[in-house]
Order: C-alpha cells, then sequence, then structure tokens
C-alpha cells in the first residue's frame, strides 16, 4: 500500500462527506497547488486600494449630508448674511467664504472662529494616502486639526485598518483553499480476485503467502494508527479515514454462552457505531452504512471441556469445544496438545485458532459445541494460547497468560515468575457484523445469505463495502500469523517477558479487533486500486465483483504529490478582485464611457436618415444638387462637443474643494434600495398576473367543456 504507486485523478470533482454533505474540489499536483494558494493570497491583496477607495468615498458622503452648523443658520438669518446651500458636491457657504473647518467626517461642524483656518477631515482623508500617512496626522498633525476631529480621525483610520486587516485576514484564509486531501484514486483495473483453484498446488501456495501479507498488513497498520501513544506517521495519512471509531472495552459480568461453558462469566464487548461506508473513503452520494460488535470470554478449563490421558508417562490433553474435521478423519475434540510446554526451551506463545463457518451450506472443519450457541450468521472464533519457556516479572491470574509459580534465578534477588499450566487457554470471540441502508432504516447480517429487505444491495456502493468486508473477523487478524500475533510476543526478549499490564487478555483482544478495523479499511483501498488485478489468469484467481458496474473512481484517499483545492472558494478569490475594481469606478465616468458610443451611433443614424431624407426630396422635387447638397449638410446634427467637454471635465477638479462622485457601488445600492422598497408592488404585480393567468385558463377550460357538450348533444339530436 504505496501512495507512489498509486495515481490519484486530477481535476474537478465533487466530495461527499459522511455528515451528508458535499463540496466541489478540485485536484492538482503538488507544485500547482502551492503556487494557486499563493496567488490567491496575492491577488485579494490587490483590492486593497480598491476598498479603501470605497471608504472613503463613503465618508466624504456622510459628510456633506451632514445638516448645516447651528452657527451657519444663525449667520444666514442675520442682515447681510449669506444663506447657506448645500448640494452634492458642493462646499458649505459661510460668511467669510467657502470654509472647510465647520463640515466634519462623522459629526457636525462646529461654529468657533478660533478653528476656521484648520483643515478639514475630509481634505485631510483626501490628502493621505496611506493608513501610515492618516496614523502621523493623528499623533503629530500639530494645529491643523481640532481635537475633536483628531479623534474621529483616529476612530475612522482604525477602521480603515480593520477593513485592511480584513483583508489580509481573507489572504490569510485563502490558504484554507486547501484541503487536507483528499482525492479520487485512479485505475484501470478495480475489483476482488480470489483465489479458486486446486488447494494443493503453487498457486494455493502463492495465495496463502499473499494472505498472511495482508494479515501483517493491516497489523501493522494497526499498531501504526490505532495506538493512542504511537504518533500517526505517513502510513496512517494515507487513508481517508486512519481510524474507524470503536468503543472502549465493555466489561460485563455474563456469558454469551450456556453459563457452565464460560470461565468467571467475564465477557469484553467492542462496539463500533453505525458507519457510513464514506468513512472507509468510497465516494457517492448514497452509501450503505455497517457496524460490527465483538465480543470475547475465556473458556472453562474443567472436565468434560478439557481431558487428559497419560500414556507412557507422557501426558495428552484434548479440548472439547466441538469436532474437527480433517483429512484422516473427524475427531470429537477440537485441539490437543501433549506433554509439558515449558520443557520445549522455546521463548514463544503457540497460538491455534479455528472459526465456524457462517453459511450452513459449506462444510466447516470445526462444529462448535452445542454450548457455544451464538446468533444467527454471526461468526465464532475460538482460540487457544500456550505460554512456552516465558519468564515474567510480576505474578499474574490472568486467564491467557498466567504466572502463578516462582522461577529464582541465580545472582537475581528478586524471583521471576512462569506459567505451571501446561494446558492451553482458550478464548472465544462472536463477530457480528451488520449492513444497513442509506438512511439506516433496514439491516441485515452481513453473512445471512439473502437479505429479505427492499434495498438493492447490488449496487457499486454495496459491492464495494461488501468487498470491504471480506475476511475482517478476528479470526483473520491471526489465522496466518498465529503466535506473532499477540502483543505479549512483542515483549519477549530471550525468556523475559517485559511487564504485560493490567488485563492484558482484554489487550489483546482490542488488538485483534483494531487489526480487523484496519483491515477492513485497507480492503476498501485494495478493491478501488485493483490490487490483485496481477493475479487474473493466474492458476485459479476469479475476479468476483466482475458485473456488478464500475467499481473506478468510487474512491477517494490522502495520496502524496497531490492537493485538492476548494473548488468554490477559488471562483470567489477570482472574481472578488474585478467585482470590487468594478464597484470602485465612478459613476459618471462609466455612465460617460457607456453614453458615448451610444451618441456616436446615435449620430450616425442620424446622419444615415438625414442622407436618405435628402435624397428622397431631391428626387421628388428635382432641385439643385447643390442646393440639395447644402441642404443636407445644413440638416446634419454639430458633433456632440459636450462629450469631450464632459469627459475634459471629469478630470477637473480644484485642489482645495471637497467633492464627491457616486460610484458603481452606489448605483448598485441605488437599484437595490428601489427594489427593496418596491417589493411589495411587485409582488402583487406578479400576484396580479398569476390571478390573470389562472382565471384565463379556467375560462378556456369551462370553454372548451361547454363546446364539447353543445357538440355531443347536437349528435345526440341528430
Amino acid at each position: 500500500m504505496n501512495s507512489s504507486h498509486s495515481p490519484a485523478i486530477v481535476g474537478r470533482w465533487r466530495n461527499f462527506h459522511p455528515d451528508g454533505t458535499s463540496e466541489l474540489l478540485i485536484s492538482v499536483h503538488d507544485p500547482w497547488g502551492i503556487i494557486i494558494i499563493t496567488l490567491a493570497g496575492i491577488w485579494l491583496s490587490w483590492s486593497t486600494k480598491y476598498i479603501k477607495k470605497i471608504v472613503c468615498n463613503g465618508a466624504i458622503w456622510l459628510q456633506l449630508r451632514q445638516p448645516a452648523s447651528r452657527t451657519n443658520d444663525e449667520g444666514a438669518n442675520q442682515p447681510g448674511g449669506h444663506s447657506t446651500n448645500r448640494g452634492e458636491g458642493d462646499a458649505v457657504s459661510h460668511p467669510e467664504g467657502p470654509a472647510s473647518e465647520d463640515t466634519y467626517l462623522l459629526g457636525r461642524g462646529s461654529g468657533h472662529s478660533e478653528i476656521r483656518d484648520t483643515k478639514s477631515l475630509a481634505h485631510v482623508l483626501k490628502d493621505k494616502s496611506g493608513v501610515r500617512d492618516l496614523m502621523a496626522e493623528v499623533f503629530h498633525g500639530g494645529n491643523s486639526l481640532t481635537a475633536a476631529n483628531r479623534w474621529r480621525l483616529a476612530i475612522y483610520t482604525t477602521i480603515i485598518v480593520l477593513i485592511a486587516s480584513g483583508v489580509i485576514i481573507g489572504g490569510y484564509f485563502s490558504a484554507r483553499i486547501k484541503v487536507d486531501g483528499p482525492a479520487r484514486l485512479y485505475s484501470k483495473s478495480c475489483g476482488l480476485w480470489l483465489f479458486e483453484g486446486e488447494k494443493r498446488s503453487e498457486a494455493a501456495t502463492r495465495a496463502r503467502m499473499l494472505d498472511l501479507q495482508k494479515e501483517e498488513r493491516a497489523a501493522h497498520f494497526a499498531e501504526d494508527c490505532y495506538r493512542q501513544s504511537v504518533p500517526p506517521g505517513s502510513r496512517c495519512k494515507l487513508l481517508y479515514r486512519p481510524t474507524l471509531p470503536v468503543s472502549p472495552p465493555i466489561y460485563t459480568n455474563d456469558c454469551p454462552f450456556a453459563s457452565e461453558i464460560c470461565r468467571f462469566n467475564q465477557t469484553v464487548t467492542f462496539n463500533t457505531p453505525l458507519l457510513d461506508a464514506k468513512e472507509l473513503g468510497i465516494n457517492s452520494d448514497l452509501t450503505p452504512k455497517f457496524r460490527r460488535t465483538t465480543a470475547c470470554t475465556p473458556l472453562s478449563m474443567k472436565f468434560p471441556y478439557i481431558q487428559q490421558t497419560t500414556t507412557n508417562g507422557t501426558t495428552t490433553y484434548t479440548y472439547h469445544y466441538g469436532q474437527k474435521h480433517e483429512a484422516d478423519g473427524t475427531f470429537n475434540y477440537t485441539y490437543r496438545t501433549v506433554g509439558e510446554p515449558w520443557g520445549k526451551l522455546a521463548p514463544i506463545y503457540d497460538v491455534f485458532a479455528y472459526s465456524s463457518n457462517a453459511d450452513d451450506s459449506d462444510q466447516p472443519v470445526w462444529i462448535p459445541h452445542p454450548d457455544l450457541t451464538r446468533p444467527r450468521y454471526s461468526t465464532l472464533t475460538i482460540m487457544f494460547i500456550s505460554s512456552l519457556r516465558i519468564l515474567y516479572e510480576q505474578r499474574s491470574d490472568d486467564p491467557l497468560f498466567p504466572a502463578d509459580k516462582e522461577y529464582p534465578l541465580p545472582g537475581d534477588p528478586k524471583p521471576w515468575f512462569r506459567n505451571s499450566d501446561p494446558r492451553a487457554r482458550p478464548l472465544a470471540c462472536i463477530d457480528s457484523t451488520e449492513v444497513c441502508s442509506s438512511d439506516g432504516r433496514e439491516c441485515w447480517n452481513l453473512n445471512e445469505p439473502t437479505s429479505n429487505t427492499t434495498t438493492a444491495d447490488n449496487t457499486p456502493e454495496f459491492v464495494l463495502l461488501y468487498s470491504s468486508l471480506y475476511k475482517t473477523d478476528v479470526y483473520y487478524s491471526l489465522a496466518k500469523r498465529q503466535g506473532r500475533a499477540l502483543m505479549a510476543q512483542k515483549k519477549v526478549s530471550q525468556y523475559f517477558s517485559a511487564e504485560l499490564g493490567d488485563d492484558p487478555w482484554v489487550a489483546e483482544v482490542q488488538n485483534l479487533v483494531w487489526t480487523a478495523l484496519a483491515r477492513t479499511s485497507i480492503n476498501a483501498w485494495s478493491v478501488a486500486s485493483g490490487e490483485d488485478s496481477i493475479h487474473e489468469g493466474k492458476g485459479g484467481f476469479t475476479e468476483v465483483t466482475k458485473g456488478y458496474g464500475d467499481l473506478c473512481g468510487k474512491y477517494k484517499y490522502n495520496p502524496q504529490g497531490y492537493q485538492s483545492l476548494r473548488f468554490i472558494p477559488i471562483i470567489l478569490v477570482v472574481a472578488w478582485l474585478p467585482f470590487i475594481w468594478v464597484l470602485s469606478w465612478d459613476a459618471k465616468r462609466v455612465d460617460w464611457i457607456v453614453r458615448r458610443p451610444t451618441l456616436k451611433i446615435k449620430e450616425l443614424c442620424s446622419g444615415i436618415v438625414s442622407t436618405l431624407k435628402t435624397k428622397i426630396a431631391r428626387l421628388r422635387q428635382g432641385h439643385d444638387i447643390q442646393v440639395e447638397h447644402q441642404q443636407a449638410a445644413g440638416s446634419t446634427p454639430a458633433p456632440a462637443t459636450h462629450v469631450s467637454d464632459q469627459a475634459g471635465g471629469l478630470d477637473e477638479e480644484d485642489e482645495d474643494t471637497l467633492k464627491w462622485e457616486p460610484l458603481v457601488l452606489w448605483q448598485l445600492v441605488c437599484c437595490i434600495w428601489f427594489l427593496v422598497r418596491h417589493l411589495g408592488q411587485i409582488l402583487w404585480l406578479a400576484i396580479c398576473l398569476l390571478f390573470y393567468h389562472l382565471v384565463c385558463r379556467f375560462t378556456n377550460v369551462s370553454n372548451d367543456a361547454g363546446t364539447r357538450s353543445e357538440a355531443v348533444r347536437g349528435s345526440q339530436g341528430g
């Protein structure tokens, strides 16, 4: 499972989340993802000056729309006083002439005579080109501003700083255009290939080795990703969800079987919630759901479940937990051990496991004991664990890893401990896997031969889920590795074992459950990538998913060398700068730009019409050509010079005169405000039109019905 050998599909696609939401993503190669994010940040930062222009334009509008000061009103009422006239773009008139100190940006003007020579706050904003200049004017402006205006300038500068900071923050969030993965896996051959050839052949041996490799791969993945103490590495980040949620150990003092076959009635259970198949990386709108339950308990070691016979000083133990079918016959016991394990001088654990077959039509190797009852279609796994020549630091009464006998070593003041019981320790586990519809209303057991539901489970999404759950019981977590599957084995060095901790048998069960979940996730990747397609046509490998639709392109993972970007935010970032740029245009200039070609077209059309009229008049009256030409020239309107004059006037602005020119944003706001104000009228008009349409339709239907009835009566009368 290597991401370097698993290319991703580049392009736009929709990512479906387990919570039911989705988003458009675009997957690109790694360098281009970084380049796009960098350009997006630069692109967004360019809009700062246009935002500043809009804000300053709004400030001037607020400045000029303030009512005249009381001083000005009083001056207007005095004899010889000047009246105050205010309009768009006009300065306030004062007795001493046009003065700018009586109007302020965010408040009314002051009538004090001692500030008549100070600068207008709006002029300060007009003159200063940056936040640094504005702040310098606030703190080092001297007497050019009054205290009130200085505070207003400080407040307004703060607003501009916040807006600029918002753009910077927007640039930061533009980096979040990138998502942590995922991308769709590219593969030409998707499906599940199983070995169905001869069991005693080279191909069968190769198939068993492949199962061993997959089992070990899942175990390593579980060890790296599911343990909290181990930081997740690149192996964990490859899958869409490195770990599937599972409950902590649930302890109960009961027995899932007949009470006399359980030892001490100790049961531990691990459950998963109802998981969406999207958690496995299956990317589709409607995906099925599944949940798993694993319950394990140590079995009784009393008679008649374990029996012993001694022949010539050698003791043989037989474990009667069901019948066993082998090539040389059927036996009434499940497992058998001979002699004392301590004398084998091997510091290992001997593990052997059997699994019941959920399908009754198969011929199982092991038929469980009648006391080992289980839910229908669930899988029962029994394992036997023997500790050979292993010494433990501390005494333990664990049901699977006991250490009850002292074993002193020369030169060591503290005694070691070993297992004094030569019998293997039995452990039984029940696995149950349910598959549910996409809405979770209908559920059935995975091993059920035919589901009695109305949900079609032959879609590619169901096939991917079924293939992912193939061989994911706890039996397949240790069937091929046996003793190497135990965590306790990894703690053995020479003949000495490190401390196993509290309830080591529960830790072993949890590790087996983690391995089963890890194999479920890896199986989804294996099927989507067509990992086993290389074995097709080689010694009995057959594709069992053929004919169930196209399984390719429906799996997502987190590959290396690729990045996925949010498509909609990219479009918004790209469109933001042109949008804010257009909004910052001067409305009059835009109007002039739009009207200029219109006027030219109008002049051209007028000239053509005048020429045609002249020719028609010449043909009708037969006048002299020169006279007609003069009349046509006289009737042709002179070019509209006011356009160029107006164009030139747009750029003419007095340096000391404060003017407000509407922007495109102002026109847009006016249009929106017009629609809001007349929304009631528009809705009323729409309702009237709808009512009129319904009345007309009803009238036409009535007329058609009357015409048909008259025709019927006429035919009957005839």
